[in-house]
């Protein structure tokens, strides 16, 4: 199945191994599929049977899948879970829940957990390991129709209660299709995400010194608007490159700016022209800050455009 939004992505583990995800059509109703599951331990040379880590037969969705790795070993993934909605209800109605799943270093399933039973219905999620446990973010959504973000943490085999990372109050009766970035260094933490109350965009970053436990003040990427579909990568020093989508000129851009954990902000950096319905990436490696996005280049082809910036 293809989905701009909800797309494949490969993890390397601690020990060498890979683990990939990627979306199964399930049934004639489009918006049905399964979430897919593979392991390589020779580099990707050759990979196991894939799985689904749901264990229902309901066709419906799951996907939005995130990647984590336990402290014993092994890896889990979080993902969105429609198996309580009812299909032939009004949309909007029914709780889409969040998911978890943890395997053994052999790959063997472990169990399935619900992590959250009403979260939003299509927002990307995010995972990192941190030394007070792993930390999945997503967007919630109350019995009021606020979505805002928040953060779970797992410690000792248990999920935590949620923390929300800020309090925006964003009431909207709609998925934004707009999940947080998620990164961590030891007990570092940073988060980002995009918030659309009083119908104006905008794009923040915050960080946390306690693996996730509390949030510091927010701050704001963008100089005023943005469409968000936001990345964050955490540096050694403690900053954070943070990107977003600025959807302020004629066409969409994909932005990045460099802040410290003091909330000092760097200069906003153009990356490049973006096609304003993808998710571009931001990676770090080696020394430098990679970047990755769509560019549509105002024509019916696309392209994939790569960026490099060295980290000083």
């Amino acid at each position: 199945m293809i989905n701009s939004a909800d797309v494949p992505s490969v993890r390397r583990l601690g020990d060498g191994s890979v683990v990939a995800q990627w979306l199964e059509e399930d049934g004639p109703d489009p918006e049905a599929y399964k979430l897919r599951l593979a392991r390589s331990s020779d580099q990707g040379r050759t990979w196991s049977a894939p799985v689904s880590p749901h264990r229902d037969k309901v066709q419906t969705q799951h996907g939005f899948a995130s990647f984590f790795e336990p402290p014993a070993g092994g890896f889990g993934v979080v993902w969105l879970d429609g198996r309580a909605i009812d299909p032939d209800a009004p949309e909007g109605a029914g709780n889409m829940a969040l998911r978890a799943a943890t395997f053994d270093r052999a790959g063997k399933q472990l169990g399935e957990v619900v992590v959250d039973a009403r979260v939003c219905e299509c927002c990307q999620t995010a995972a990192a390991s941190t030394t007070n446990g792993v930390l999945v973010a997503y967007r919630d959504r109350s019995t009021g129709e606020v979505r805002d973000i928040v953060v779970r943490r797992l410690v000792a085999g248990r999920w935590s209660e949620p923390t929300t990372v800020h309090n925006d109050g964003w009431t909207i009766k709609a998925c934004p299709v707009n999940g947080p970035a998620l990164a961590a260094r030891g007990s570092e933490v940073a988060v980002a995400w995009f918030t659309g109350k009083g119908d104006v965009g905008h794009s923040f970053v915050v960080f946390s010194h306690d693996g996730g436990q509390t949030f510091g003040a927010p701050v704001g990427l963008d100089e005023g608007s943005s469409v968000g579909r936001v990345g964050v990568e955490l540096l050694a020093d403690g900053s954070a490159v943070a990107t977003w989508v600025d959807g302020s000129g004629e066409r969409p851009s994909f932005m990045a700016r460099r802040v410290e954990a003091t909330g000092r902000r760097g200069a906003v950096a153009r990356i490049g022209e973006s096609s304003g319905t993808r998710y571009p990436r931001v990676a770090q490696a080696a020394g430098e800050v990679l970047f990755a996005w769509t560019d549509t280049a105002g024509s019916s082809s696309s392209a994939v455009r790569v960026a490099r910036a060295p980290i000083r």
